[in-house]
């Protein structure tokens, strides 16, 4: 089974990559990072600066270690917005700096759960089935069940009835 399965894992895995492969323009293994390029590795400097050229300029690392200035203000819709930049219209924003050391968020506030209100325990009483009333009211649930046990034998009859065709 354990075979099986490691076999149709292979399978899947080469049916996959090979029309990749074939519809490719041969680099497909640098797609991925293997080899290719100018036999350097995956990891020359030319397809560094390769990558580093289609970084967008204006995206800073969300994790640094340097701390980091953000202008917060309300914009005419009442939104609060955050930028690096003060608002452009020129309106009234707060400046927070941000250590790397400290917590951007505040923690998790984990509701206290309140006490059962005296809580008392609750007392079933449930009557003995040996008891006279306690005979009486299973004979009386019997009878009961009887009747409708009874009844619904009646209506099966005669819908049987009903659908047998008259002789």
């Amino acid at each position: 089974m354990k075979s099986t399965i490691i076999s149709m894992f292979i399978v899947l895995i080469v049916l996959i990559t090979v029309p990749l492969f074939l519809l490719g323009e041969g680099d497909f293994a640098t797609k991925f990072g293997f080899g290719g390029g100018s036999g350097n590795g995956a990891g020359s400097a030319e397809t560094i600066e390769a990558l580093r050229a289609k970084v967008p300029k204006n995206i800073q690392t969300v994790v640094t270690d340097k701390q980091v200035e953000v202008y917060k203000w309300v914009d005419e819709h009442g939104v609060t917005q955050f930028s690096n930049l003060p608002p452009q219209d020129g309106g009234q924003s707060e400046k927070l700096v941000l250590s790397p050391e400290t917590n951007v968020m505040d923690a998790v506030k984990i509701p206290e759960k309140e006490p059962a209100a005296a809580a008392q325990p609750q007392v079933f009483s449930l009557s003995s089935p040996y008891s006279p009333g306690g005979m009486k009211k299973m004979v009386d649930d019997s009878r009961d069940l009887q009747e409708t046990l009874n009844q619904r034998q009646a209506e099966q009859e005669q819908m049987m009835q009903d659908l047998l065709p008259q002789k």
